[in-house]
């Protein structure tokens, strides 16, 4: 008798889960239709509405928050100062492109370090595309052209949403900074030549995306975006006038990267980290 009825749930398994099932053509989604185009009788073994609620409960398959990131500025060049740039600049007063209070109070720790840097109020990310095309055959009658891949499309820029305040991060650090990579370039430089140093415009930006975790904890790391070589190459124009609202400004800024690689939080084992604190959750 045991062995007749677990004969009788295989079947019944194989006819549901079958996708070209030649008599009902039923399907796990949509258990079978008769000749009549009715719905066969009974319950479907899997209730698809059930099992996505439960997903949004699990944290890996819950939908996180786009708000939730930070932005961190590895360094600031050397060559980001008053004296290089009032040497690269034509200079008519003496305060022009007097940039090292303004770069000392935007770059401190509490403004970059403690949270990211704090001016930052959205990012994008450039698409990552690989060409393809067929490899077609002069006469081929009725066969079919394989498929082959051609060339890597080039990265794009890196775009980056700053936020405006009293002491411009945006004006008295970045546009500088695209000032100075235009006159030095993005060759190689030599890091333990002081004077090679000093022309080197390059960074590094990390980007840390974060999720919500358990009502009193900190918010988790989910993804880590990291971009290499980076180098500010535009900053938007500002338009200001009597007739706009008291809105926040937002300029964006563009930035040319070398490489980039994107890490997973999977090693910080969230789930049983989760289940710890709350054996339910």
């Amino acid at each position: 008798m045991p062995t007749k009825i677990l004969n009788s749930v295989n079947n019944a398994l194989r006819g549901v889960t079958n996708p070209v099932n030649s008599l009902i053509g039923g399907t796990l989604a949509q258990p079978g239709l008769s000749l009549l185009g009715t719905n066969l009788p009974g319950s479907p073994l899997v209730s698809f509405r059930d099992s996505f609620l439960r997903s949004l409960s699990q944290w890996n398959t819950s939908i996180p928050l786009n708000t939730q990131f930070i932005v961190l500025i590895d360094n600031f060049p050397q060559g980001l100062s008053t004296e290089v740039l009032q040497n690269l600049e034509p200079i008519v007063h003496s305060t022009g492109f007097d940039i090292n209070l303004a770069k000392e109070t935007t770059t401190n720790f509490k403004n970059q370090g403690l949270i990211g840097c704090i001016f930052a109020n959205q990012f994008s990310i450039p698409d990552d595309i690989v060409q393809s095309n067929k490899a077609t055959i002069p006469n081929n009658r009725g066969f079919i052209p394989g498929s082959v891949m051609q060339n890597r499309d080039d990265f794009g820029k890196f775009n980056l949403s700053l936020r405006e305040t009293n002491t411009s991060f945006v004006d008295f650090v970045l546009r500088p900074w695209v000032i100075m990579a235009g006159h030095y370039g993005l060759v190689a430089r030599n890091p333990n030549d002081p004077s090679e140093a000093l022309k080197n415009p390059k960074t590094n930006l990390t980007v840390v995306q974060y999720t919500r975790s358990k009502e009193g904890l900190s918010q988790i790391p989910r993804k880590t975006w990291r971009f290499f070589n980076c180098v500010p190459t535009s900053i938007s124009n500002r338009d200001y006038g009597y007739q706009e609202t008291e809105d926040v400004k937002n300029f964006n800024t563009t930035w040319t990267f070398d490489n980039y690689e994107v890490s997973s939080n999977l090693y910080l084992s969230v789930s049983e980290m989760l289940k710890a604190i709350n054996p339910i959750f």
